[in-house]
């Protein structure tokens, strides 16, 4: 998939920007030439471009002598859109004069590759892993193969690049290499695709080709934009290619040592890189010495990487850069390379920015350094420059040894500013100067605005990270952190809350708070892409609130069938809280019992004393 190429001749630099712009740049100007916006461009962007050459259809005149065949060729870009259209779009009349369109594509597969060659034709690939050939003058299919892509990651299941590979062959077949998880190179024949060799290479889901021919013999360049290796595949057709992946059929003797030792390709070179690369571009010379490669890279990290090495036989051993480009300001501020290209004459064309304005510029490679640094830009003079009142005529650059301040009668004196001094400031003015308005939007905290820690969460798809910025209910923090986020990590965080929006309550409540901020913000890109993401999230949501009602009655149940069983649970043998002891009450109930139990008592001894005292005072009388 490439969303941004060079011409065939270096002149024009064209790329495709993020809202589906096609733009394209004069290389020896430095001017942005032309800008075209498809009609479709937020619906069904483009997804890749390929220039091509196309035929005018202008009829020569009578008696003129006749034209050759480049005189009446013109230059174009192809464009695959997300609806499976292309689009032809013409360099020299600014507007799209032929859109080719597969009437057999019902379910609108986009287009994920294109290739053009000047004897083979156009090329396209389609998410259904299918290649059409066009024929540009009737705006037909000429031929169409399938291409059967095994694997059981679905996710890299899909062709991602395809890169026709020349031939001297006596054959209409044509011979293509298509990145998926393999690298493989098919031959296109009779409406079928035939797979004569399996390179092996493991690719990532957005794959980058270049191809290199000399003579008979053709290089491929194989890099992906996740990995920081280029890969060098010798892919030339012979005259008795493999078919089926399949190697010659081996002996008796070998042919049990074959089946059990499978045998891996390896790529003849390959190449380290500081970074991912965004575009690489590769040639190759040969001359009485040998055959001598030339390679450019541009990589994620505004560097241009720059080889030489001579094909002498295969190297297991990564190869490092010859040299490697740089661009900075006077004042040391890095302008980050976008683009390179190799020259016919040997020069390096490289392609930076300051700021929004694109700079081209043909380099000589300095082998003799590992580093070329070039200083472009405006320079900031840091010298002071003299500005002059108009009203006063008074020079501000007066020099203060020259200025002598006279001081009032009675020996009072302040204390004078210098001119161009620096001037104290107060600890309370500055105080107030750290002082942050939370609701500002430009003044927030750091703790307030959480968008570079969620954008580099979502860069690395970092559970810990994300989880650290979303899981925080916070309506003032969510809204400056959805307000500040790039388009691009729209679709990435709205991914991460529907992931979290199917678990625990707390989540789901800082999903709805995260959620709403990102409707507010973003609402424009929302309804203009109408991402598969919003539809989910509102049958989540819909789905739990429609069992609230139930979930908080069966919680009220648990909770009053839980208290009872703990109440039957409970002892009823328990000592009293509280005891109370009278004893005024206490004394006079044991004095009244012990009156009713002596009662009868006292009255029998009574009667025994009588008696006993009737008989003693008989005893005395009779005494």
């Amino acid at each position: 998939m490439a969303d941004a190429a060079f011409s065939g001749d270096g002149k024009y630099y064209s790329a495709l920007t993020q809202d589906g712009r096609l733009r394209i740049w004069d290389t020896e100007t430095n001017v942005l030439k032309q800008e075209y916006t498809p009609d479709l461009h937020l619906t069904a962007p483009p997804l890749c471009l390929q220039w091509i050459s196309v035929t005018r259809s202008v009829s020569p005149q009578k008696g003129g002598r006749r034209k050759s065949i480049s005189d009446n060729e013109t230059q174009a870009i192809a464009l695959g859109t997300t609806s499976g259209k292309i689009l032809l779009y013409s360099v020299e009349q600014g507007k799209v004069e032929t859109v080719l369109v597969d009437k057999k594509n019902h379910t609108n597969n986009k287009v994920k590759s294109l290739d053009w060659h000047r004897k083979y034709g156009l090329l396209s690939c389609t998410g259904d892993n299918s290649i059409q050939e066009w024929e540009l003058e009737s705006a037909k299919i000429r031929h169409r193969y399938k291409i059967n892509v095994d694997n059981k990651n679905k996710q890299t299941s899909g062709v991602s690049a395809i890169k026709i590979i020349p031939h001297s062959e006596q054959s209409s077949a044509k011979y293509i290499v298509a990145a998926s998880w393999q690298l493989r190179i098919w031959r296109l024949q009779d409406n079928q695709a035939i797979l004569v060799k399996n390179l092996g290479h493991n690719a990532s889901p957005r794959a980058l080709l270049s191809l290199a021919t000399a003579g008979k013999t053709c290089w491929l360049i194989e890099g992906s934009q996740n990995e920081r290796l280029l890969s060098f595949w010798d892919v030339t057709i012979t005259d008795d290619p493999p078919v089926n992946g399949d190697e010659p059929t081996p002996n008796k003797r070998q042919r049990k040592k074959s089946i059990t030792a499978s045998v891996v390709a390896t790529p003849t070179y390959n190449f380290v890189l500081e970074d991912a690369p965004k575009i690489i571009d590769v040639n190759v010379e040969t001359d009485e010495g040998g055959s001598k490669l030339q390679l450019a890279a541009a990589t994620r990290s505004g560097v241009v990487h720059y080889y030489e090495h001579m094909l002498n036989g295969a190297s297991t051993k990564p190869i490092k850069p010859s040299v490697t480009v740089q661009v900075t300001t006077g004042d040391a501020t890095p302008l980050p390379l976008q683009c390179c290209c190799l020259t016919n004459t040997g020069d390096l064309l490289l392609g930076y920015t300051n700021t929004t304005i694109w700079t081209f510029e043909r380099l000589t490679p300095d082998l003799s350094t590992k580093t070329q640094v070039l200083i472009r830009g405006d320079t900031k003079d840091k010298k002071k420059q003299k500005h002059t009142n108009e009203v006063n005529k008074v020079r501000a650059d007066s020099k203060k040894d020259d200025v002598k301040y006279v001081e009032p009668m009675g020996g009072v004196t302040r204390k004078r500013t210098t001119p161009g001094g620096q001037v104290e400031v107060s600890m309370e003015a500055r105080l107030a100067n750290l002082a942050l308005d939370v609701k500002s939007r430009g003044k927030s905290a750091v703790n307030q605005n959480l968008t570079k820690l969620l954008m580099q969460g979502l860069h690395s798809k970092d559970k810990n990270i994300i989880l650290t910025v979303l899981q925080r209910d916070e309506a003032g923090v969510a809204w400056r952190t959805a307000a500040h986020l790039p388009a691009d990590y729209v679709p990435l965080l709205l991914d991460q809350l529907a992931d979290m929006a199917t678990r625990r309550t707390s989540q789901c409540a800082a999903v709805c708070t995260w959620l709403g901020a990102t409707l507010r913000a973003h609402a424009a890109l929302l309804l203009a892409t109408t991402p598969p993401r919003l539809t989910q999230l509102l049958a989540i949501l819909t789905h739990r609130r429609s069992h609230l009602c139930q979930l908080l009655n069966l919680k009220g149940r648990l909770e009053l069938a839980t208290t009872q069983r703990s109440a039957e649970e409970e002892d009823i043998d328990q000592e009293p809280v509280l005891r109370y002891d009278d004893s005024s009450s206490g004394e006079e109930m044991e004095a009244q019992y012990q009156s009713d139990d002596s009662a009868p008592s006292w009255e029998e001894g009574e009667g025994e004393d009588g008696e006993a005292g009737g008989g003693h005072s008989d005893s005395e009388e009779s005494d």
